[in-house]
């Protein structure tokens, strides 16, 4: 009997312990709501979630690619949030064919911005590019929002 009830005792605080971790966890419905807002005046339009794994050292930065169809006129701005559970810290990218519109990050400086406006001039598909900072495993939500035609 005494065997039994350690074995009941151990199961509901291995149980307890599996579910304060799950609590805890950010989940990317909680990270679009917290872009959602980061986002100011602009109106939602899209999210985008992305996670990769770490880089293998000597690797370049794995990173994920998204297809958009943007409209001439038009002003966006992007935002993305990047999970506290995680220790990459999101940069994104967008390209029309090969060329780099706009990104959230400052080579020179290093510096890493929440959000970046982008006054679109040419109806068409446009490709986000998002990676995590130095090649680290991360999780990240990107908001596309429509702030206002031109």
């Amino acid at each position: 009997m005494k065997k039994l009830t350690i074995i009941i005792f151990l199961g509901i605080l291995a149980m307890g312990v599996v579910n304060i971790r799950s609590a805890q966890a950010q989940t990317g419905e909680e990270l679009v709501n917290m872009c959602s807002k980061l986002a100011d005046d602009a109106t939602y339009l899209k999210d985008y979630t992305v996670k990769l794994s770490a880089a293998a050292p000597g690797e370049d930065p794995p990173s994920q690619k998204k297809s958009l169809m943007l409209r001439k006129n038009t002003h966006y701005r992007f935002t993305i949030c990047s999970s506290r559970d995680h220790p990459g810290r999101g940069i994104l990218k967008v390209y029309s064919s090969s060329k780099l519109l706009v990104s959230n990050y400052v080579p020179a400086t290093g510096k890493i911005f929440n959000s970046v406006d982008f006054k679109c001039q040419k109806t068409g598909p446009y490709h986000l590019w998002v990676e995590f900072e130095d090649g680290k495993e991360g999780l990240a939500v990107v908001i596309l929002s429509f702030v206002k035609k031109m």
